[in-house]
């Protein structure tokens, strides 16, 4: 891992952006490492675009701006390359929830670096749960040695405890191995 690992992740309010960045940033927390994960958001309503932003490092981290050249792009929606016109403008690898074609994106994404299609729609659908976060979290640690997957699946595992949702545990780690085991 180079000095500081960046993050961006896009999505739409309610498809768990904000959420993928802290459960990362937990599971990387928990093996010791230096974290930042904050959600930048624009009007607060369902649906609307929004961007959390992730920093990992095994070095104190001192800057506190919004990560600018990112290691990785995280997309949610991949209807947001209609709507946010210099998505495709990062030279970073891409990770995105599709089922459209590799040549639909690149020539959408000014990047010589891969671009990764997951179809976590159609994985969220057969484990019955409605966000894609944990699938394309699955990928990102299996594609970037950032984090290990144990460490993953203890944030996700306190995180959805956290919030009442005993329930979804094993249908989200499902889906984290999923996105894990993708490509």
């Amino acid at each position: 891992m180079k000095q500081i690992f960046e993050v961006i992740i896009f999505g739409r309010a309610g498809q768990g952006a904000k959420t993928f960045a802290q459960m990362v940033a937990e599971g990387a927390l928990l093996e010791g490492k230096e974290i930042q994960a904050f959600p930048e958001f624009g009007a607060e309503r369902r649906g609307a675009p929004v961007r959390s932003f992730l920093r990992i490092s095994d070095i104190r981290i001192r800057t506190h701006e919004p990560i600018v050249n990112p290691d990785v792009v995280i997309v949610l929606d991949d209807r947001l390359f209609f709507s946010i016109p210099d998505l495709g403008n990062y030279n970073c690898s891409y990770i995105i929830n599709s089922n459209k074609s590799k040549e639909f994106f690149e020539k959408k994404i000014k990047t010589k670096n891969p671009i990764y299609l997951v179809d976590a729609n159609r994985i969220i659908t057969q484990e019955n749960i409605d966000s894609p976060n944990v699938v394309l979290i699955g990928t990102l640690i299996s594609l970037f040695d950032v984090v290990d997957y144990e460490s993953i699946e203890k944030a996700i595992s306190l995180e959805l405890k956290k919030k009442g949702k005993i329930n979804l545990i094993e249908s989200n780690l499902k889906c984290l191995r999923r996105g894990n085991h993708y490509f």
